[in-house]
């Protein structure tokens, strides 16, 4: 392997000589260009000469040159190898021979060409037994899954596939169905909760699942001293008890008619606490749960899921889920998408016509893109009249025209079903607008707009900063990876954050917690009088009884802050998944996301009979 870095360090230095053209040159360049000894370079040129990759015609004589020629080029040398690579499972070095290599822009898209063809779905025959992958690519890292502290869209779906919950929540019929508990029941007042646990169910290190883990895992998330951003989901808990091994007693101080949901919430699933301690940290990278699928590798290069054959609700049809990080593909090509001999589930923002042998799967997603406004940092955006002149200045129907991609529609809520009026302003001239920013109070502040990595953030940023700078507002970008902006110290530096929210099924509960959790980017800009205000709505919700009641009460909420022009939706966004027919059992849940559990091919054992 190290006589390939000798190469292209080589071809690197003469990056303009071509193929077959001659390079007069010495013992001592090449060993000053290699970083070794002259007597090394004799073997290193005797190497690559007999790899085929260079001619050597050493000088005669003193003083008189040798001539080096080229035979390979970077492509020639890197495709086979890095090729090699990927079959043998070694991912991370592949990626690193690439990056190392310089490899051309052409050569890198006729490599990821061939990678796309190592995914989708892959049956072999091991010990007489027919073995069933669905391998994926995703482009970063999946590292912290502790069901605690989840909070990212693809870590919450990995939890739902390694992890239960008490109870469930059927989106289609609106009702809460039995998981770890096949039965409960509470009191009139809904102040006492009494949940019976299924029997024999186990944890993917073997032991059973007791009604004394819920109790433990609850008390965890509720303890100050775990740091748990949703310990307000318990906080009207009074008492905690297991009753023997398969019944778990709740009593709150006062009625929460939220309770099942989040019972039901991934951010609740049940962990072995024994477990959680003996692993320490590294339970986050490779937790135990009694989920459908058990974790088996999760690093750099790969992320591994395999069936738990003693799933209490049936095993998987699939045996395996591989999804290796590579970098992440904007666009993918209709000669990807027809290829008949493949099996793909993949992402995309727009389909080739016809489509042939593949499915599409679209949903506008319950949430939206937003801008909020730091009311907690002395600046402009104190002014709520400056805050309404920026309103006026985004054009949301100009922002989804101009970058595309997943952008849907304007959004004047988190419901896309919600519709909305312009503010006056919007359709005025720009000498208009120009002047509501400077009668705003606005003199010429530097603002600093932050974002979080990736979901097409930077375009988005990009996009507001022309816009404002357009009207004389000057605006400083700062892009940092999602938990850098997290913290309270690099959040609060910020005059604006531009940022988004997807709500899974249980979206009541998922609002809920986006105005009320501490790790909310929104909720650390208000201050204190926003705050509290915002926090009484939550009470009166979590109070009140019905879907209709609760929705309401969140549209209350919404409608303060529009009054206030603390935070501006910008669009909703539109999932667009595809897969091949061959894959059954496909649907995406509101997360865009499929249940693994679910999916099973319909060709390959016929095929593998012809």
């Amino acid at each position: 392997m190290q006589i390939v870095y000798h190469y292209l360090r080589l071809r690197q230095h003469f990056a303009n000589r071509q193929e077959g053209e001659a390079q007069a040159i010495t013992l001592h360049e090449l060993a000053e260009i290699l970083c070794c000894t002259e007597r090394n370079v004799k073997k290193i040129i005797k190497q690559l000469v007999e790899q085929g990759w260079i001619e050597w015609t050493p000088g005669r004589g003193r003083g008189i040159g040798s001539q080096l020629v080229f035979l390979r080029s970077v492509e020639q040398i890197v495709m086979p190898l890095a090729k090699a690579q990927i079959e043998q499972g070694d991912l991370e070095r592949a990626m690193q021979l690439l990056q190392e290599s310089r490899l051309p822009a052409g050569g890198r898209e006729r490599f990821f060409d061939w990678l796309s063809g190592q995914f989708g779905f892959h049956s072999q025959i091991v010990e007489e037994r027919t073995l069933d992958t669905l391998r994926m690519s995703f482009y970063r890292t999946i590292p912290r899954l502790d069901p605690a502290f989840v909070n990212r869209r693809t870590e919450s779906h990995m939890v739902r596939q390694i992890f239960d919950t008490l109870i469930s929540y059927d989106a289609k019929e609106h009702a809460y169905k039995p998981r770890l508990a096949h039965h409960w029941e509470t009191n009139a007042a809904g102040t006492e909760w009494t949940f019976y646990l299924r029997k024999g169910v186990l944890f993917h290190h073997g032991r059973e699942l007791t009604a004394q883990d819920v109790v433990r895992t609850l008390e965890r998330v509720a303890d100050p001293q775990t740091g748990s951003p949703y310990r307000w989901m318990l906080e009207d808990v009074e008492r905690m008890a297991a009753l023997g091994a398969n019944v778990l007693h709740i009593r709150l101080r006062r009625p929460n008619r939220l309770l099942p949901a989040c019972l039901a919430s991934d951010r609740l699933s049940i962990v072995p606490v024994d477990m959680v301690q003996q692993k320490g940290e590294e339970f986050s990278r490779l937790p135990v749960g009694s989920g459908p699928f058990r974790l088996v590798t999760n690093d750099e290069q790969q992320f591994v899921l395999e069936a738990f054959p003693a799933y209490f609700q049936g095993r998987a049809h699939l045996d395996r889920v591989e999804i290796w990080v590579v970098p992440q593909f904007d666009k993918r090509s209709e000669k990807f998408f027809a290829t008949e001999k493949e099996v793909h589930f993949q992402t995309a923002w727009s389909m080739p016509k016809p489509l042939g042998s593949w499915q599409e799967l679209k949903q506008v997603e319950r949430g939206a893109t937003y801008l909020a406004f730091n009311l907690n940092r002395q600046g402009p955006q104190q002014n709520r009249a400056f805050r309404q002149a920026v309103d006026s200045i985004l054009s949301r129907k100009q922002m989804i025209a101009e970058l595309k991609g997943n952008r849907y529609g304007r959004a004047y809520s988190f419901f896309p079903e919600v519709p909305g009026i312009e503010p006056a302003l919007a359709a005025g001239s720009r000498e208009e607008k120009q002047a509501a920013v400077k009668d705003s109070g606005y003199r010429g502040e530097r603002l600093k707009l932050y974002t979080y990595e990736g979901a097409g953030n930077e375009n988005n940023v990009e996009w507001v900063q022309q816009q404002l700078i357009e009207y004389g507002v000057h605006v400083d970008v700062t892009i940092v990876p999602i938990e850098t902006l997290k913290k309270p110290e690099v959040l609060l530096q910020a005059d604006l954050v531009l940022a988004g929210e997807v709500f899974d099924e249980q979206w009541i509960l998922g609002m809920v917690e986006f105005f009320r959790s501490d790790i909310s980017f929104a909720r650390n800009l208000w201050n204190p009088a926003l705050r509290e205000r915002i926090d009484r709505e939550l009470e009166l919700l979590a109070e009140g009884q019905g879907e209709e009641g609760q929705q309401r009460r969140l549209r209350r909420i919404e409608m303060l802050l529009a009054e206030q022009c603390a935070l501006l939706f910008l669009y909703h966004t539109r999932q667009h998944s595809v897969y091949h027919s061959a894959l059954a059992g496909v649907s995406l849940n509101a997360l865009g996301q499929a249940n693994y559990k679910d999916i099973w091919f319909k060709q390959a054992h016929v095929a593998a009979a012809e």
